[in-house]
């Protein structure tokens, strides 16, 4: 299974919010579509949040090697 991007996320939630602007759509797939790009939205900000809580940990628990460079750790 591929990895989901945010950038993925993040152009269909642009795109949501487009054709909901255009104002052509009628109100049952205008429903379908917002409830669709919220749910995109919701992802990109588990990805956000995912995203700092492992910068947070790098930061927080590792001190940098000989080189200077940060270990990469997951946080879950």
């Amino acid at each position: 299974m591929a990895k989901e991007k945010f950038e993925d996320f993040l152009k269909q939630v642009e795109k949501t919010i487009e054709e909901l602007e255009g104002g052509e759509l009628g109100l049952e797939t205008a429903m379908s579509k917002y409830e669709t790009g919220m749910k995109s939205l919701k992802k990109c900000y588990e990805i956000l949040n995912s995203a700092e809580k492992k910068i947070e940990v790098l930061l927080k628990d590792e001190p940098p090697d000989e080189k200077g460079e940060l270990k990469k750790k997951d946080f879950q």
